[in-house]
């Protein structure tokens, strides 16, 4: 048996660096760039804002934070005593439970993609996610009999929503908000930062990144999306200027198994590693969408989960996969100061 665990820094740190690598030079050479980093919703969150008053963007920032882990100690399902942790505790019981509107929101939208994906996103994925155990020391596949017996308990219609309150039909239920939780907490950071009047900046959590304003006068922000093989190389770079960029990949949380991969992104049908890529990218308004629909078209493969993003106003996706080709929306190719890398290198080794 052969049993590889990636290291988890490692992980955080790679997309953190391939989105930002266009920044270094500036920053270093431009004191105006200040940038802090922490630990928040299992990942590296990197924020960096042009500003000049250094007192002002320091407190930006830090408010920014404190929007962030308000945030997690809501959505996280680590935190016994979350908001989303009692919910999940409540699946079955027949009553509602009246939750924060920040919560409501996050559920409302996540339920609002299943509709749209036809499932492919389900954030009622819970179930399977506590099978795999990927923060585990030493992870393992679940025996598939143990899957199989859970799956009917992964049905986003069973979310029971009225008013301020919300319940879950089935005991055994459980939301996981992975797939949207972190792209809504980047959103409210960056809306943190511009009501604290800085007009410049992004935010990114693990590579879900809102980048707002311009890097110098008009001059929007470049970042690059991460070869899922060569973690030290980008695929493609872009300009992003008051847009969302959310990549989902088979290279972010996983580990090998008797020379076989499993990464963490969970196909609600059967709650194993959807096989049809190896990464997917999409551009949208709002960090959230773009988390929810990177996974969505990530699961869905090229030709149906391209229908998808063909079919939303303002959204564009690449998705690559695993036998090596890369597809687009309509109107990727579009879009602003895009450049290939090494695109056109083998992505499946």
């Amino acid at each position: 048996m052969f049993l590889k665990i990636i290291n988890s820094l490692t992980s955080i740190y790679l997309p953190l660096i391939t989105l930002c690598i266009s920044l270094i030079s500036c920053q270093m050479q431009d004191q105006k760039f200040i940038k802090r980093t922490q630990f928040i919703m299992g990942t590296l969150v990197e924020i960096t804002v042009l500003e000049e008053d250094k007192e002002l963007a320091q407190k930006a920032i830090s408010k920014s934070f404190e929007e962030m882990s308000r945030l997690e100690n809501i959505m996280s399902n680590y935190l016994h005593n979350s908001e989303l942790s009692k919910l999940n505790m409540s699946a079955g019981s027949q009553k509602n439970i009246t939750v924060s509107s920040d919560l409501m929101e996050v559920i409302q939208r996540g339920v609002h993609w299943g509709r749209l994906s036809n499932g492919a996103i389900d954030i009622s994925i819970g179930p399977a996610v506590n099978l795999w155990k990927f923060d585990s020391d030493s992870p393992l596949p679940p025996s598939p009999k143990k899957l199989k017996s859970i799956i009917g308990l992964i049905d986003y219609r069973g979310i029971y929503i009225e008013g301020n309150s919300i319940g879950l039909k089935q005991k055994g239920m459980s939301l996981d908000l992975g797939s949207i939780g972190k792209g809504y907490a980047v959103d409210r950071a960056v809306e943190v930062l511009k009501f604290s009047g800085i007009k410049n900046g992004f935010v990114n959590a693990g590579g879900d990144l809102m980048a707002f304003g311009s890097k110098k006068g008009t001059k929007p922000w470049r970042i690059g999306i991460q070869h899922p093989r060569k973690p030290e190389e980008m695929i493609i770079s872009l300009t992003l200027k008051d847009k969302a960029v959310a990549t989902s990949g088979d290279y972010q949380r996983y580990f090998i198994h008797d020379e076989k991969r499993y990464h963490h992104i969970l196909n609600p049908e059967d709650g194993w590693p959807s096989g049809n890529a190896i990464s997917a990218t999409v551009i949208a308004d709002t960090v959230a969408d773009a988390d929810a629909l990177s996974t969505a078209l990530f699961i869905l493969g090229a030709e149906k989960g391209l229908d998808l993003i063909n079919s939303l106003e303002g959204v564009e996706g690449m998705v690559l996969s695993n036998l090596g080709s890369a597809s687009f929306s309509f109107g990727f190719r579009d879009l602003p100061g895009l450049s290939f890398q090494d695109l056109k290198d083998n992505l499946s080794q």
